[in-house]
């Protein structure tokens, strides 16, 4: 082999090593946090993760009474969801399932690319974001495919909290009933979690959050695979951020009727717990697929609207 046959190997050599750099750089994993939750935690958590590091978006909804400190989620987002929830009859407090063949429909895919172009607009190529937007947890099959879109690896936290708090948080915030509040618990916690049974995923509960948030992060990220390092600067930061007044509703529930919808709720939120609490998922998910079953049930049989809460 000839001086000049050697050199133009080794030139080719290194261009392919750079061509294949390069495609690494451009295949660099672009991991997608989302919190999923309805009216449970999911801005305090949220708010925890960006001051943590994880990057927020650029279009960011303002703070406002029922969430002062912000709710750390993108506008845009927030008001394609809307959009979509609009075109199928249904708004965001909506207690029936969203229809899933529209997930297969040609205005799914247009949507699809927008909600693309909106995620590189708030979020360019951070490696590590954060998405909260609650209506969400009815719109994941959509999702999957801006994940895909994007070639992200999405990861889920779930946040949960007592049924009647989320109620009553929403009633003080919209004027709403608890009975409308516990529907809207229960329709966001059981699509969201059956939409990620396939993906990594953790439950947390807003009590531990505020009660030892330090703990609470490295076990979600331990299960997320995203190892949080806490300088004492962000430490502090936290701290001042998850103030005890942040749960404003936790001692203000007013008195609900101990009928089927409080039992639907509590049993929903029994379940979350045993999640967070680590257990084995598959007798869980079993419960929750029965739970989903007789809700849905409800949707046909009460399509005309709810009758009493004692009489369901």
């Amino acid at each position: 082999m000839t001086v000049q046959t050697l050199q133009r190997e080794l030139i080719a050599s290194i261009k392919n090593v750079t061509v294949r750099a390069k495609n690494l750089l451009r295949r660099r994993t672009r991991t997608v946090l989302t919190v999923l939750g309805a009216r449970s935690g999911t801005s305090a958590l949220a708010g925890t993760l960006g001051i943590l590091g994880c990057t927020l978006p650029k279009n960011l909804m303002g703070s406002a009474p029922s969430n002062v400190k912000g709710h750390f989620e993108p506008q845009d987002f927030a008001e394609i969801h809307d959009r979509i929830l609009a075109s199928v009859g249904s708004v965001w407090s909506d207690w029936r399932e969203f229809p899933q063949t529209w997930f297969h429909s040609g205005e799914a895919q247009q949507y699809r690319l927008k909600l693309t172009a909106l995620f590189l607009e708030n979020y360019g190529d951070a490696p590590l974001t954060i998405v909260k937007e609650p209506r969400m947890c009815r719109m994941l099959p959509l999702w999957d495919g801006v994940f895909e879109d994007l070639k992200a690896k999405p990861v889920f936290c779930f946040i949960d909290r007592d049924p009647l708090e989320v109620a009553a948080s929403l009633k003080a915030r919209d004027g709403s009933s608890l009975t409308d509040g516990l529907l809207y618990y229960v329709r966001n916690h059981l699509d969201a979690e059956r939409a990620t049974r396939t993906r990594r995923r953790t439950f947390v509960s807003y009590n531990a959050l505020l009660s030892n948030w330090p703990k609470t992060i490295r076990f979600a990220g331990e299960k997320l695979g995203i190892p949080f390092s806490i300088s004492a600067e962000q430490g502090s930061a936290v701290d001042s951020f998850l103030e005890p007044a942040l749960c404003h509703q936790g001692l203000h529930i007013p008195p609900y009727p101990r009928g089927a919808i409080y039992n639907m709720a509590y049993a929903v939120h029994e379940a979350f717990s045993r999640l967070a609490s680590g257990g084995s998922e598959e007798p869980t998910r079993r419960r929750l697929d029965e739970l989903r079953t007789i809700f849905n049930e409800w949707q046909v049989k009460y399509a005309d609207g709810l009758p009493n809460d004692q009489v369901l």
